[in-house]
């Protein structure tokens, strides 16, 4: 009899234990290990954050690129501070040296001043003399400063001032601007004193002696 009972109980404790470990697998496939929902969520939080910083990056870059610049303007810092330093109307430049280191004239009332400018806008220098009687003339003409006369020179013959003053020809002011160009070949602009209009002059050198 107890065998017998023995023989009933060792079927039924295999099966009863076959179904634990069979629960048990599934609990182990349908629950997440601890910490694999926080990895996933912590990847696709930093993936997110690597392509908005790309895209803020990229936008940054292009907001801030450099704009091309068409040429020094240091003449332009020369004028001014020459004008600040004889408290006057600047109208002859040069740039002797060709080291952007700038001879400035300016005029205030009779007397004119040299001002030697360095590229910084630093004064090194200046001399006062007369002012010639053809300068005043022009200057009184002028509607237009060397500033713009300047400007106008480069907008219609492209390089870089070497300099520029007052001329007269005829009983006629004008600006007279030389450019120089980037095949180092000088250009003759003439601005006038009251409109502004620049006007490339003919190059001796290629006109026809026939």
């Amino acid at each position: 009899m107890v065998d017998d009972m023995k023989n009933i109980r060792r079927p039924a404790l295999i099966a009863l234990t076959a179904a634990l470990a069979v629960g048990v697998s599934a609990c182990g496939e349908s629950d997440p290990a601890p910490g694999d929902g926080a990895t996933t969520t912590s990847s696709a939080a930093q993936t997110s954050d690597e392509t908005s910083a790309g895209e803020t990056s990229s936008g940054a870059t292009s907001e801030t690129a450099p704009a091309s610049s068409s040429g020094s303007d240091t003449w332009h810092t020369a004028i001014e501070a020459a004008e600040q330093e004889a408290d006057g109307t600047a109208y002859e430049i040069d740039d002797q040296d060709d080291d952007e280191t700038w001879e400035v004239d300016v005029a205030k009332g009779k007397t004119s001043s040299e001002v030697q400018i360095a590229a910084d806008g630093t004064v090194r220098g200046e001399d006062d003399t007369d002012l010639d009687d053809d300068d005043r003339a022009g200057l009184a003409a002028a509607k237009i400063t060397l500033v713009e006369a300047i400007e106008a020179a480069l907008e219609e013959a492209d390089g870089s001032l070497d300099d520029a003053e007052l001329e007269e020809e005829g009983g006629k002011h004008f600006w007279q601007v030389t450019v120089d160009t980037a095949d180092r070949t000088e250009v003759e602009v003439r601005v006038d004193v009251t409109s502004g209009t620049a006007t490339v002059e003919p190059d001796d050198d290629n006109t026809d002696d026939d």
